[in-house]
């Protein structure tokens, strides 16, 4: 069982090699006439040349007979000459087409896998381990690349032995007949070899695809690992992971390095066959003789090419699987996408909405809201309550597992994407900046936004006054991942980024959760500023952050258990009250919710209003 799925692995590799020249058919059909094509001016060069050498050690005026002919010396030299320099110029055309071939392969996989990438759903995202995107796109890509250009050497050697064994067939048959045989027989023999090439490879693959996962995974906990004394861990695990993929490395290489001195054995074997066959039937004609053997001795060292081509494309294989099983994971996930364009955001209905990760343990159960025109509206309740999945579906980015979200009357999955991304905003609990400057950050890649747009989000956003005490304002380079920035800075200047647009809809998941006191007031300042003219709806753990809110929910265990205004909760809510109760008194003698640890912030203790 194990073997024919193995067997049935390999064909799926080569066929997927056979799919990367889909739309170079051309390109490959002209590098494989002009190889072919250099092979046979190659074999009537070695004829000539063979010939030439017996006719001056013997003192002739001619060469041959040939094919039952006779060639003058001079004119043997002028034809040699010729092909000479004609075999120089289809090489270097050849070189250049394969060369061609490879940019075009390399282009095309990297976009494709791109491309399939960035149009899958958020989910998918999501679910991507941290550096794999990266390790598919270099790494893999490369290998993607190796095997191309042994395909395209091994598809060279294979014309070229095919060329110099059809002259040796219209020279001597007999002997070339031999060397057919020989290559059948060696074809079957390393079978084997090359299997095993192939699943030491797929090993060493996975070995490769997990160390560049866990690096990235553990580059990006450094501060952790400084604060945890976790470094020995660290060290131990990075050193267990390249010790595997090394070892896998290395028996890739010795299985592939024993193809060579394999081939040689018997093709050394193969030329005493050939040797033994011209004695059998008794070749007088030594230029007959010379050219067969030379013919015979050079397509054994195209063959030779072949199987070293053969070994470093199985070797490949797996890498190029990788890249086409991951890219077509991508493409059956895409992200959504409808054709109806509704005239507002609002109202925006979830309509008993329930949600569940694995299809089995519903995170969210029975959600019914409909989110109002210009309201405010908080969503508060423990960790793990569901909060954060239910802005993903507010946004879009996942759909639910049972019942219908809405967007004034138009079932959002029906929802033109671009009109929704470019009414609709997001402010995540971490935000996330890139190597630029402020300005480029807050555009974020948006076409349509000006100078005066990014001056009015920073405003609206509290942020203004702190780029323009930057050395160049809004052209200031913030490093990488905008590492020059405070966490409060970085929050209102991904505020800007949402605001920056004129959503109609703002979504914040959980703003000020890792915020000082200061910096949580500037934020609540900016919601309030927005009241009346951008819907928001805010996620949050602190009471401090939401009571400016018209409206506020209350998720527990995945279900809403309270929904009003804040005065109306005082009296509905115990969840409510206890936060309530924790924000405006903080003491050991507060009830608490578990989960609730934000809480504690001393930020949380800023009087909670109605």
């Amino acid at each position: 069982m194990a073997k024919r799925a193995t067997e049935h692995r390999e064909r799926g590799g080569w066929s997927a090699l056979w799919r990367l020249g889909a739309g170079l058919r051309g390109r490959i059909a002209t590098l494989a006439l002009a190889s072919f094509s250099a092979a046979m001016v190659e074999a009537v060069f070695l004829v000539l040349v063979t010939g030439l050498l017996l006719a001056l050690t013997s003192g002739r005026d001619v060469i041959g007979p040939v094919v039952g002919r006779e060639i003058s010396i001079n004119t043997a030299l002028a034809a040699a000459a010729v092909g000479l320099t004609l075999r120089f110029v289809l090489n270097m055309f050849t070189l250049r087409q394969a060369a061609a071939l490879s940019a075009a392969v390399r282009t095309n996989q990297r976009r494709r896998l791109a491309h399939a990438y960035l149009g899958a759903s958020w989910s998918v995202h999501q679910q991507e381990p941290s550096g794999r995107l990266q390790e598919l796109l270099t790494s893999f890509v490369s290998r993607v690349l190796v095997a191309v250009a042994a395909a395209i050497q091994g598809l060279t050697s294979a014309l070229s032995v095919a060329a110099f064994l059809g002259a040796g067939l219209v020279i001597q048959p007999l002997a070339t007949l031999a060397v057919l045989a020989f290559l059948a027989v060696l074809a079957a023999l390393l079978g084997p070899l090359r299997g095993a090439i192939r699943r030491a490879a797929i090993r060493s693959s996975a070995a490769d695809l997990s160390f560049a996962t866990s690096v990235a995974e553990l580059g990006a906990l450094g501060r952790e690992m400084q604060v945890f004394g976790a470094r020995r861990a660290f060290l131990d695990r990075v050193d267990r992971l390249t010790d595997l993929a090394t070892e896998g490395q290395r028996r890739v290489q010795i299985l592939f390095g024993s193809l060579a001195p394999t081939y040689t054995l018997f093709s050394y074997g193969a030329v005493l066959i050939a040797v033994t066959a011209l004695s059998l039937v008794e070749v007088d004609d030594l230029t007959t003789i010379g050219a067969v053997t030379l013919l015979m001795l050079r397509s054994l060292t195209y063959g030779q090419q072949l199987v070293s081509v053969q070994g470093t494309v199985v070797s490949s294989l797996p890498a190029l699987e990788e890249v086409e099983e991951t890219a077509r994971r991508y493409e059956s996930r895409p992200a959504p996408g409808g054709t109806v364009t509704p005239d507002e955001v609002t109202p925006l209905v979830m309509d008993d909405v329930r949600f569940s990760y694995d299809g089995s343990r519903a995170t969210l159960q029975g959600v019914n809201l409909t989110v109002e025109r210009g309201e405010i509206l908080g969503i508060i309740g423990p960790s793990g309550a569901g909060k954060s999945t239910m802005a993903q579906l507010l946004l879009g980015l996942r759909d639910p597992s049972g019942g219908a979200i809405g967007v004034d009357g138009v079932a959002l999955a029906d929802v033109d994407r671009g009109w929704w991304t470019r009414r609709v905003s997001f402010v995540p609990q971490d935000p996330a900046l890139f190597t630029g400057t402020v300005a480029e950050n807050i555009r974020f890649f948006r076409e349509g936004i000006g100078d005066t747009d990014l001056r009015i989000a920073a405003e609206q956003g509290n942020v203004l006054v702190d780029i323009m005490a930057l050395p160049e304002g809004f052209d200031t380079h913030l490093g990488e991942r905008g590492g020059g920035l405070s966490g409060g800075q970085r929050q209102r200047l991904s505020i800007a980024r949402a605001l920056a647009g004129a959503p109609s809809l703002l979504i914040l998941d959980e703003p000020t959760s890792a915020l000082d006191g200061h910096s949580e007031a500037l934020i609540r300042d900016s919601i309030i500023g927005l009241r009346g003219q951008v819907t928001v709806v805010v996620i949050a753990h602190r009471m401090s952050t939401i009571d400016m809110c018209d409206r506020i929910m209350v998720v527990e265990g995945g279900r809403v258990t309270a929904l009003g205004t804040p005065a109306d909760l005082q009296t509905s809510s115990d969840f409510y009250r206890r936060a309530l109760s924790n924000a405006r008194i903080l003491s050991s003698d507060d009830e608490s919710e578990p989960g609730q640890a934000d809480d504690d912030h001393p930020a949380a203790a800023v009087r909670f209003t109605t």
